[in-house]
């Protein structure tokens, strides 16, 4: 689904993201880790669209879409959001995931963030604290 090969990313001498290749298929879910400063966010940004790669390619569902603007990836349903340290405290944890599960997308309705809130909810382990 998604194929990252060989992106760099400089900003002038500083090479914040060096070589990185990695294959995504749909479903699989891969964690990035590394300490501040280490290029994960600007990996990010070259995949989304909002910074194109100095070097290497991106591919969303077999299209080359390396260095297109943020507005086409997300037309494509590839997108992201930013962490949110303290969630929205007046609303429940099902409705705080509903915000989410709604973001981006057009015409949701409300029973359907809330059938993949509870998807969500119940695939990281945490429907008991729905409500």
């Amino acid at each position: 689904m998604l194929e990252v090969k060989n992106v760099t990313k400089r900003f002038g001498g500083l090479t914040a993201v060096n070589n990185v290749t990695f294959d995504l298929e749909e479903g699989e879910i891969l964690g990035l880790i590394g300490p501040n400063g280490a290029g994960k966010t600007t990996l990010f940004n070259c995949i989304n669209g909002v910074y194109p790669p100095t070097e290497g390619r991106i591919i969303f569902r077999g299209k080359d879409i390396t260095g297109r603007p943020t507005y086409t990836m997300a037309h494509l349903g590839l997108s992201r959001t930013h962490q949110i340290v303290r969630p929205l405290n007046e609303l429940t944890v099902l409705e705080n995931v509903m915000v989410g599960a709604c973001y981006g997308r057009e015409n949701m309705g409300l029973n359907e963030a809330r059938r993949t809130a509870q998807e969500v909810l119940e695939f990281v382990g945490m429907a008991e604290r729905a409500e």
